[in-house]
């Protein structure tokens, strides 16, 4: 099964988002890249030409959709998976610097022919935990992070913020539920140096799923002793509305 690569450039331009008939065509040999390899590599649920259009591809460019820029020009993706949002954001944006970043061999590996396969230059791989990139070379060395479905917000701050630099931007892809996660991160994203700058809330057009995107910038260091080591972030995460929560 095909996507029609006019089609792909129209359902774009219904989020306001101008594809060249290039960037179409990319996007169309992503899809039957992802579909090939979904079975070996168990990338997604997903499986429909137009919820991977809408839910994956345009969901992953819903920031310039919803009037944001892009916040640099170099991003690292964390927590890639099936390359989302990174790749979709550098067929948007085909000059951009991007890393992408997984603690999973396999997900590297289908990365790595993904991004062959698509003739993409500008790409750099990371097989690694985010808690040793962010206490050892990548500390506060990134200037834009994007995350999506990687965990929940106080565990994901925790992950990305210290990666960042001072006056660098998170971009945390969430659900309708993130008020809720917000509140608990508030502590986390104090002591890792964020602030909260915007949150943009949308629905998609076909499917009537909500979803939020949730911009932080980077206005302070991270304390020493964030990220906490590898696994710590998911088994204790620390929830605001308890304080014993947070480590001594």
């Amino acid at each position: 099964m095909f996507m029609q690569i006019e089609w792909i450039i129209k359902e774009a331009a219904q989020w306001k988002i101008e594809l060249s008939p290039e960037q179409g065509l990319l996007f169309e040999k992503y899809y039957r890249i992802l579909t090939y390899y979904n079975q070996k590599f168990n990338l997604t649920r997903i499986t429909g030409k137009n919820e991977i259009l809408e839910e994956h591809f345009l969901d992953s460019l819903a920031g310039f959709s919803l009037g944001l820029e892009k916040a640099g020009e170099e991003l690292l993706d964390l927590g890639s998976g099936a390359g989302f949002p990174g790749l979709p954001i550098k067929i948007f944006l085909p000059d951009l610097q991007l890393h992408l970043v997984d603690s999973r061999r396999k997900k590297i590996l289908f990365l790595r022919k993904a991004v062959r396969e698509l003739e993409l230059k500008k790409i750099t791989f990371l097989q690694k935990r985010a808690e040793e990139l962010g206490q050892g070379e990548g500390r506060e060395k990134y200037g834009w992070v994007t995350a999506r479905a990687l965990a929940p917000l106080n565990v994901a701050v925790e992950l990305a913020l210290p990666l960042i630099k001072i006056g660098g931007y998170f971009w945390a892809f969430k659900g309708q539920g993130f008020k809720a996660e917000l509140r608990e991160a508030e502590k986390i994203i104090e002591k890792c140096g964020g602030r909260l700058q915007k949150t943009i809330t949308y629905t998609l057009p076909h499917a009537k799923k909500k979803r939020s995107l949730l911009l932080f910038k980077k206005v302070q260091h991270t304390d020493d002793r964030f990220p906490r080591k590898a696994g710590l972030p998911q088994k204790r995460p620390v929830v605001s509305q308890n304080p014993s929560s947070f480590p001594s």
